[in-house]
């Protein structure tokens, strides 16, 4: 018996299966579903239509060869890419450091769908642009941050006018569609959108809408539709983020999308079996990898070193006083203490904590080096940027509400050394195109391995004419069982990480500085 599975852009059909075959394909789809109270098991295989997503076509098949079922997989012809190989998409010249980069582009071009995990650093921005180049079709690139949108939306910009001036005289003039934060542009070349915009334009119009509005509101969804049809190059952000019902069920409309690429750092770091499964329903499975060893030892990155100092909880009773006095009953903070006060009390308004950090802040400045300090809280941003400036420090602080240009213009300020510190909020988490900084001080604790590999890779750009290192400073929060665990959980990817693991030095020791003379 010889089992086929025929596949396309979005759909998988197996035939020649007994039951006792898709039996096996219906487990190797299963997962995991916990909704309230229930908790059960589903399949991502359709039984009475023998089919499933096509991102498991492939492991499918090797999985039935292995299991002794002689099993061909036959995918769908693609659209032919246009381009060519290892597009230039700017001015800069070849690097062999960077050979990935054209590498997951061809792996693109032969299996059609792909997740590239490329570690925070690793240009993941260059890589969609080289892809748009050598594809040549209609290309959209997925997100679910806006700023992150308008930031790829300059990107592509940027190379579409490069190539425009370097043989590819076609798109001169031509401009980047963009989809999201109240703009409705598309274009037959490069198209960028938030996931957000493009669900809420395929929901059902609202009951209580006017005839005029709901007749505008499906106009609006069947040219949505046709536009996802017509995307030859589907390019999907950081797909951990992404990874929820309303980015799977986009990523199906786009039909025609022989090229999926989902480029992220870490790809399945959520809890949700089930989004991991989407994830590779739509996308495929991880075909590329790029370390941060492989980045650090190469230069692409810097070398981080990183220091945890213990800290036990300091009341700030002034600030607590002003501002908490109606929030709690008390203001301890012990081993048991609930999260959500632990947190606020034990991080944001612990004066001890806090001390330490502009401690922290101040030494870096004695050794020339600018320093990024990350916050989860605006709040906590506000006053470590009091007490700093009270120490004589120059410092800003950028957060939510700040726009692009703001923030540009405090980073290039860092960037210039008109301060000494830069404070952000989780605005700088993603998409912010950050400067080299020689320091980062992570002083929103919190445990998620995504945002803390996102937030170490901000200090890690490489420093040009200076020592290619960069030092950072995290706590062990003692006063609570929640904080103290965080702490760990944090140290522990740390740990673990190759190229991370080695620059980890005992908790409490000292940053050895001369290493900036010696590198």
């Amino acid at each position: 018996m010889t089992v086929r599975i025929v596949s396309n852009a979005v759909n998988a059909l197996i035939s020649g299966a007994d039951d006792k075959v898709k039996q096996l394909v219906q487990q190797m789809l299963s997962y995991e579903v916990e909704t309230g109270d229930w908790k059960g098991t589903s399949t991502m295989f359709n039984w009475s239509k023998n089919s499933f997503p096509a991102g498991f076509a492939k492991p499918v098949a090797a999985n039935l060869n292995k299991a002794g079922i002689k099993c061909v997989h036959i995918r769908k012809d693609k659209a032919p890419a246009l381009g060519k190989p290892n597009p230039a998409v700017n001015p800069f010249p070849y690097n062999p450091d960077y050979a990935y980069q054209d590498q997951t582009v061809e792996t693109l071009v032969r299996e059609g769908m792909m997740i590239a995990q490329i570690a925070t650093g690793g240009g993941k921005s260059n890589v969609a642009c080289k892809a748009t180049a050598r594809i040549g079709r209609m290309t959209l690139f997925l997100t679910t941050r806006s700023v992150l949108m308008f930031q790829m939306a300059e990107n592509f910009q940027r190379s579409i006018d490069y190539r425009a001036e370097n043989g590819e005289p076609w798109l001169k003039d031509q401009k980047v569609g963009v989809i999201g934060s109240g703009e409705f542009q598309v274009s037959r070349h490069i198209n960028v959108a938030t996931v957000q915009t493009l669900a809420s334009f395929l929901e059902e119009p609202p009951r209580d809408a006017t005839p005029d509005k709901k007749s505008y509101h499906l106009k609006r969804r069947d040219l949505v539709k046709r536009f996802l049809s017509s995307v030859s190059l589907l390019i999907l952000e950081e797909a951990h983020e992404s990874s929820g019902s309303n980015f799977y069920d986009i990523a199906r409309l786009c039909v025609n999308a022989d090229y999926r690429l989902a480029l992220t750092a870490t790809p399945f770091m959520k809890d949700s079996t089930e989004a991991n499964m989407r994830l590779m329903a739509v996308a495929g499975r991880i075909e590329i990898k790029v370390t941060e060893k492989y980045l650090i030892d190469r230069g692409i990155l810097a070398k981080p070193y990183f220091l945890y100092h213990k800290v036990a909880y300091k009341p700030d009773e002034v600030r607590i006083k002003a501002e908490l006095a109606n929030k709690h009953l008390n203001f301890r903070v012990g081993m048991s203490t609930a999260y959500q006060k632990a947190y606020q009390l034990g991080i944001v308004y612990n004066l001890g904590r806090n001390e330490a950090i502009v401690r922290e802040a101040l030494l870096y400045k004695q050794h020339s080096l600018n320093c990024m300090t990350l916050v989860r809280l605006k709040r906590h941003g506000q006053i470590l940027m009091e007490m700093m400036k009270e120490s004589g420090l120059r410092v800003d602080f950028i957060y939510g509400e700040s726009n692009q240009s703001t923030r540009q213009a405090k980073l290039n300020s860092l960037a210039s050394g008109e301060i000494d510190v830069l404070i952000g909020s989780t605005i700088l988490d993603v998409g912010v195109d950050v400067p080299s900084v020689g320091a980062v001080i992570l002083a929103g604790g919190g445990k998620a391995e995504v945002e803390m590999r996102q937030r170490v890779g901000r200090g890690l750009r490489a420093k040009k004419n200076q020592a290619n290192v960069c030092f950072i400073t995290d706590f062990i929060d003692i006063s609570n069982k929640y904080l103290l665990s965080h702490s760990y959980e944090r140290k522990h990817i740390i740990d673990t990480t190759p190229g991370f693991a080695e620059g980890v030095l005992p908790i409490d020791g000292a940053f050895d500085f001369g290493v900036l003379k010696r590198d």
